[in-house]
């Protein structure tokens, strides 16, 4: 079924707090699938060593309010955005947050094949070997835990 409002993606990078393990962050993410679900965002997390990666996508202001969340939210800091703006179709249409604990490396390499961000507002949209490689990474990783 075809989406009937405009969708959005974003793509940030964070450091964990020290309150964050793997115990949190399987609470963590059921509510967030929850949420996610009912505002009808998808995407992944990745956890890789202290960082978190995740990618978001749906409708604005879904996404907006759910950022300024995270912003918010004690359990990291030093959010970074890394990629936002408009998209066609949903990378991650079946999963409301597919999670997986990941090495380092592969969150830089995710990053740094991202174009830096210029201004606030809109970055350019990830390019497609990026959009790729994390759609596959969370059809073979992803935990429905």
């Amino acid at each position: 079924m075809p989406e009937l409002t405009p969708l959005y993606t974003l793509i940030y990078r964070s450091q964990a707090s020290r309150a964050v393990h793997e115990v949190t962050l399987n609470s963590l993410v059921r509510k967030a699938r929850l949420h996610n679900q009912q505002a009808r965002l998808t995407g992944i997390l990745l956890f890789a060593k202290g960082q978190f990666l995740q990618v978001l996508e749906g409708p604005e202001p879904a996404l907006s309010d759910l950022y300024a969340r995270i912003n918010d939210d004690p359990r990291h800091y030093d959010v970074r955005t890394l990629a936002y703006g408009p998209i066609e179709l949903r990378s991650f249409g079946p999963w409301p947050m597919a999670y997986a604990s990941v090495e380092a490396a592969f969150v830089d390499k995710v990053a740094h094949c991202l174009p830096a961000p210029t201004d606030v507002g809109q970055t350019a949209a990830p390019c497609k070997e990026v959009s790729q490689l994390l759609r596959d990474f969370a059809q073979s990783n992803a935990q429905d835990s």
